[in-house]
C-alpha cells in the first residue's frame, strides 16, 4: 500500500471520513484499490463506496457498515465479528473464510457471493438474500433458514441442506 493515493483513500477510512472517502473514490474510480491486511475494527464505515476494494485478511469486528457497498470486493479471510452490517450490498463478492459470528445481517444482500466456509454462527439474520450464493460448508448452526431468502444457493455441506 505505498501507493499515496491509496493513502489518501485509506486516511479517509481510518479517520471515518465517510462522505469525504465516497467523494475521494467517485473522482478515482479507475484505481484498484488494495486495502489488504487493513484493520477497521471498530469503526463506523456506513454508506461507504467499497465496489470492487481488495479487502483480503482484514479486520472489520465490531466496525458498523450499515448501507455499505461491498459489491465486487475481495473479502476473503476477512473478520466481521460482531459487525452491523443491515442493509449492505456484498453481491458478486468473495467472502470465502471469512468469520462473520455474532454479526446484524438484517436486509444484508449476498447474491451471487462466494460464501464457502463463511461462519454464521450466532449471527442475527432477518431478510438475508443468499439468491444463487455458494454457502458451501459454511457455518450455519443454530440459525433458522427461514430468515433468510435461499433461491438457488448451494447448501451442501451445511445445516440448512436440502
Amino acid at each position: 500500500m505505498s501507493d499515496p493515493k491509496q493513502n489518501e483513500g485509506l486516511i479517509l477510512l481510518m479517520e471515518e471520513q465517510i462522505d469525504e472517502f465516497n467523494q475521494w473514490r467517485m473522482k478515482n474510480l479507475t484505481l484498484k484499490l488494495d486495502y489488504a491486511g487493513a484493520d477497521f475494527s471498530n469503526k463506523d464505515l456506513s454508506n461507504a463506496y467499497f465496489n470492487g476494494v481488495n479487502f483480503t485478511e482484514c479486520n472489520f469486528s465490531n466496525s458498523i457498515v450499515n448501507g455499505t457497498n461491498f459489491v465486487q470486493a475481495n473479502l476473503t479471510n476477512t473478520n466481521f465479528e460482531s459487525s452491523d452490517m443491515s442493509g449492505a450490498l456484498i453481491m458478486y463478492s468473495i467472502l470465502r473464510d471469512s468469520n462473520l459470528t455474532k454479526s446484524q445481517l438484517s436486509n444484508t444482500n449476498f447474491m451471487w457471493s462466494d460464501l464457502q466456509n463463511v461462519d454464521f454462527r450466532q449471527s442475527n439474520m432477518y431478510k438475508t438474500i443468499f439468491v444463487e450464493a455458494n454457502l458451501t460448508n459454511a457455518k450455519t448452526e443454530g440459525l433458522d433458514k427461514n430468515n433468510a431468502y435461499l433461491k438457488f444457493a448451494k447448501l451442501e455441506g451445511t445445516t440448512w441442506q436440502r
